[in-house]
């Protein structure tokens, strides 16, 4: 029973391990200095898609699909352009770092417009 309860234990934080947020940006995207992991916002958008087959193809890589939701037409599955359903869901979500107060503040005035220029 002992090694049971290991093993549940094991593949728990396995499984949390898998859906960890992705790291910080290391080059603030406003100003293009070093990014200081203390002033952070985090940027997340919604969209509703048209069913779980692009549900599941949007999270099984977000990120490639991030033009797509910037760029979502309300009542439009950014991934297959069909009708959405409001019942299904997707969310993209990203903590950003910036090198300083103003770069955050002017991130913040327009995530999207912004978001693109996150890198590692």
């Amino acid at each position: 029973m002992k090694h049971i309860a290991t093993l549940i234990l094991a593949i728990s934080l396995l499984a949390g391990l898998s859906h960890a947020a992705e790291p910080l940006n290391t080059v603030c995207p406003i100003s293009g200095k070093p990014a200081n992991p203390a002033i952070t916002s985090t940027y997340t958008k919604t969209v509703a898609v048209c069913c779980n087959k692009c549900k599941a193809q949007f999270n099984a890589a977000p990120k490639g699909y991030l033009s797509n939701i910037i760029a979502a037409v309300s009542g439009q599955c950014p991934l297959s352009k069909k009708k959405s359903d409001p019942s299904i869901t997707v969310t993209y979500s990203r903590q950003v770092a910036f090198a300083d107060a103003a770069s955050k503040t002017t991130f913040d005035a327009a995530p999207d417009k912004h978001i693109k220029e996150v890198r590692q």
